[in-house]
This record gives structure tokens, sequence and C-alpha cells, in this order.
């Protein structure tokens, strides 16, 4: 379901409830006898929902960071892997072919095996065996001249980078939103909300609205914790878009030059689209 529509109805349902409980505290108490209350459930309103605006507002800023770094680190470890396919050209036979079949071999597991494993909290073992192979490959081939010498350490770094890329991305789309945080996120926005239930106005409908509007935003609020909490799964799950890329990169310049479209300008996301016909 699009992003858009469960927050919608995240918030449509959280303002329903909201507004019923505002209902039933005005029924039972009666509206008189919540006005006597503003001044002092007023002031300390504005405690109780600054304490948590601001713990909200650090937990997303938090989530997002996390989320974009994540973003980062998958660039890299792709750029990492395409350096490498294409510094291979400067090695000799066998090794030459040996790194290209790791580098696209392991394009396409992490696209096709990994990704999906990372969801369910698991890793790919044939990345990982493909990986060493590379590491493996490299490190065990003795240039004879002063170019190759050069691929090689070049080759080393970028190994070196995809290595390390690699470990941040698997330690950072593990880690989530802990349950220890919802349970503090879902208690204080319920106490914030209810704590708003002591003002009282004469306006029902004005009552209504002020009740719908901070309902809302702590609804969305939290939303945002689950949708940049946990990356590898939701409406806005980060994607092997860079390795997607690769893997074009990898079959135009397997098929030489005559590959490349004949127009002077290509966009990336109708390649992205057409991923499937390269």
């Amino acid at each position: 379901m699009n992003a858009y529509v469960v927050g919608f109805l995240v918030m449509l349902v959280t303002s329903a409830v909201a507004v019923g409980g505002m209902l039933i505290v005005r029924r039972i108490v009666g509206v008189e006898k919540l006005k006597s209350f503003n001044e002092v459930a007023g002031n300390s309103f504005q405690v109780v929902g600054t304490f948590y605006a601001v713990l909200l507002g650090l937990i997303v800023v938090d989530a997002m960071t996390d989320m974009s770094d994540l973003r980062n680190t998958i660039e890299q470890e792709a750029n990492a892997v395409a350096d490498v396919y294409i510094l291979s050209r400067g090695l000799p036979e066998p090794q030459q072919t040996k790194v290209r079949e790791l580098t696209s071999g392991y394009v396409e597991t992490v696209i096709e095996d990994e990704w999906p494993a990372m969801k369910q909290g698991k890793v790919s073992t044939k990345a990982i065996v493909q990986v060493n192979e590379l590491w493996d490959t490299i490190i065990d081939f003795k240039p004879t001249a002063d170019d190759q010498k050069d691929i090689r350490q070049m080759c080393l770094d970028r190994v070196s980078e995809l290595g390390d890329s690699r470990r941040s991305r698997l330690i950072t789309s593990s880690h989530g939103v802990s349950t220890e945080l919802w349970t503090v996120l879902i208690i204080g926005g319920i106490l914030t909300l209810g704590f708003s239930y002591f003002l009282g106005l004469s306006s029902l409908i004005g009552q209504a609205l002020m009740t719908v509007v901070i309902a809302s935003t702590l609804a969305l609020n939290v939303y945002l914790v689950f949708l940049f909490g946990y990356p590898l799964s939701g409406a806005y799950c980060v994607e092997p878009e860079g390795f997607i890329v690769d893997r074009i990169i990898f079959k135009l310049r397997g098929r030489g030059s005559g590959a490349l479209p004949n127009s002077k300008t290509i966009d990336p996301k109708e390649l992205l689209r057409t991923r499937g016909k390269l």
C-alpha cells in the first residue's frame, strides 16, 4: 500500500479515537468543570508537550539520519564494486576474467539473494564467499610490470572499501527501533494526548479540531519513525539502486560501445526502468 495512503489512514484512525476519548471525558467530567482546569492544565500541557515533542523530534531525525547514512554506504559499496570491475581491464588473464566474474556475480547475488535476505535479518553466504574469492584473487596476483602493480594496488584499495562498506551496510540495516523505544513513544503519545482532555472549550467543534490537530501531528511523527526506523521494509525502504546501476554498466561494457544508446544523453531513471532488457 502507498505510504501516503497508510499515513492518511494512521492519521484518520488516531484522530477518530482521540476525538472519541475527548467526547467521553467531556460527557463524564463536564465542560464547566474542564474550563476550571484550563489555566493550570494549559501550562502543564505546554511542559509535557514540549518534552515529548523534543523526544519525538530527536528520534525522527536520528532515524532519518541512519537511513541517509545507509543509502550513502550502499552507494560507496556499489561504486567500489564498479571500480574493481573497470580496473580489471588492466590485469592479465586469467585474473581479468576471474575478477570480472566475481564482481558481476557479487552484484547479482546482492540484488537477487542478499537484499531479500536482509529484510529477514539474514546475510547471503554466497556473497561472503564471492568477496573472499575476490580478495584472494587480487592478493595472490603477482604483477610483472609497473602498470600492473599500480592496478593491483588500486584494486586492493577498492576491495578494502567494498569490504568496509559491506560491513557497515549489514550492521546499519540490522538496526531498528527497539521495543523499549517504541514503548516510550506510544505511552508518551497517549499521555500527551490524554493531557489535552483536561482543557475545556465552550465550542465542541473547536475542541474537536484542536484534538484532531494534536492527534494527527503525533501520529504522523510516530509513523515517520516507523518508515525511517526500518530501512529495508515498508513503503519507503532502501532499494539496491547502486547495484542495479552496476549491473547495467557491466552489461554495457561487456557488449562494447555499440550497446550504448545513440542519443547524446541518457536518463538514469530510464535505464533503471529498462534494466531487464539490457
